[in-house]
């Protein structure tokens, strides 16, 4: 039978041509499907590894849901700054070669209860990097680097099945921590809703410590301070979403909602943070809303926020902000913001961002690559290895270095330009997706 071939509007439109996205696709995707493997059982935690069925449809399915929250975005074109297309296509290939070692690593030292545990993390803390998007990212890295491999002609899709399908044991464990019971695995599953605080004691104290607005100004003094520091992570995550988590949407009594924002700011793992280092490890924003009725309110895989009709910033009625001054400051100590130091911090935002802008700006391309996959690479991992307490035998295993592999991968991604093709296929079309078994 021949294969068969679609546009890209049609990619973009139906995965594969078929499958839609939100709700709808979920449940249809899913009756495709052969085993129970996105259920989260404790017995089924307790195998140290998945079977070839149970990982190729959890592969499928994470192809689908890459699909759901990514798939528009590759669209978007180059950034005039940060080459990110090549820096995520080669840090997928790294992805490939290290994560395995490292996820048995973590499982070594802490067990498999014991990632359920550091998953966990996310109901009882904020200012954590142990979030939706990090859980996303330790089982999707799989499906996009297998796709840019395959799509390199480096291996077929078979390479390194049986190490895949226990890394894939990892993420589910993970997801187990961060939803605290044994139901569906991903937030789009779950009506794309990530309220993984409710029934903690933080939810009452953001509302006893919310200042409530009472003039446009002063929401518009809370609106920069968000807009600012946001856009300050964006530039020290090299233009991608790991330095931002939101939580939610957690309905209010009068009938709005709540959305608990992370912004990561001082970040020891990448030197390039240095410039804000005034400012602390995170910043969490517990934000209300009080829309029109008709607004609705999703929370997806990504830990992001999306309404209909798109803009809800201006529906903004309400604000409590916390710091954590480092990444290990106990929760206990985490502090409420005053509105001044709110100002001396978006003071501090905007001119860290002006020198970092500069700082990137002299680099040179390849070094801003290089700096892109490091911030990829290191940070999807980053809290898992922190919490295991196993930081320092990461890096004795390479956490900071590059496979052979890797390394080869440069030049056809970067220099020959073959990134720009391979990685909007891997989001749209997920070639990685594909069973491990090779059939």
């Amino acid at each position: 039978m021949s294969k068969v071939e679609y546009t890209l509007e049609e990619l973009l439109a139906h995965y594969q041509g078929v499958h839609v996205r939100g709700s709808e696709g979920d449940v249809e995707f899913r009756k495709t499907l052969r085993t129970d493997v996105l259920t989260l059982t404790d017995e089924s935690l307790r195998k140290e590894t998945l079977s070839p069925d149970e990982a190729d449809d959890l592969l499928a399915y994470f192809g689908w849901n890459l699909w759901d929250v990514l798939g528009t975005r590759v669209t978007e074109g180059e950034s005039g700054l940060i080459p990110r297309q090549e820096y995520e296509a080669i840090s997928t290939v790294e992805y490939i070669q290290s994560y395995p070692e490292l996820y048995d690593l973590i499982t070594d030292a802490v067990g498999p209860d014991g990632v359920v545990e550091i998953g966990a993390t996310a109901r009882r803390e904020i200012g954590t990097k142990v979030n939706a998007l990090h859980a996303w990212c330790a089982g999707v890295s799989f499906v996009t680097g297998r796709g840019i491999l395959m799509g390199l002609g480096q291996h077929d899709a078979t390479y390194r099945a049986a190490e895949i399908q226990r890394a894939l044991q990892f993420s589910r464990r993970l997801y187990r921590g961060l939803w605290g019971d044994q139901g569906p695995m991903f937030a789009s599953q779950r009506g794309y809703r990530v309220p993984v605080l409710e029934g903690s004691p933080w939810l009452e104290r953001f509302r006893e410590e919310a200042t409530w607005f009472d003039d446009p100004e002063q929401q518009a003094m809370y609106m920069k301070f968000n807009a600012t520091t946001q856009l300050l992570v964006f530039l020290l995550h090299f233009d991608n979403r790991l330095g931002l988590g939101d939580s939610g949407p957690y309905p209010t009594e009068d009938g709005g909602f709540l959305i608990v924002r992370d912004h990561f700011l001082n970040e020891p793992a990448f030197h390039w943070f240095d410039v804000a280092d005034e400012l602390p490890y995170a910043i969490t924003q517990a934000m209300y809303f009080k829309p029109p009725p008709e607004m609705s309110v999703i929370v997806n895989d990504l830990s992001t926020t999306f309404t209909r009709p798109a803009s809800y910033l201006p529906y903004l009625s309400g604000m409590a902000i916390y710091a954590r001054d480092t990444w290990d400051t106990p929760v206990s100590q985490v502090r409420q913001v005053t509105e001044d130091e709110m100002r001396k911090m978006t003071d501090i935002s905007q001119k860290a961002t002006m020198r970092l802008y500069k700082r990137i700006a002299a680099m040179s391309r390849r070094d801003r690559i290089t700096a892109g996959v490091q911030n990829y690479v290191i940070d999807w991992a980053l809290p898992y290895v922190r919490l295991a307490g196993v930081w320092d035998q990461a890096i004795a295993q390479g956490f900071y270095e590059w496979d052979p592999l890797t390394s080869e991968s440069y030049y056809p991604l970067a220099q020959d330009g073959m990134a720009a093709a391979l990685l909007p296929e891997a989001v749209i079309a997920t070639p990685g997706a594909a069973s491990l078994q090779g059939d």
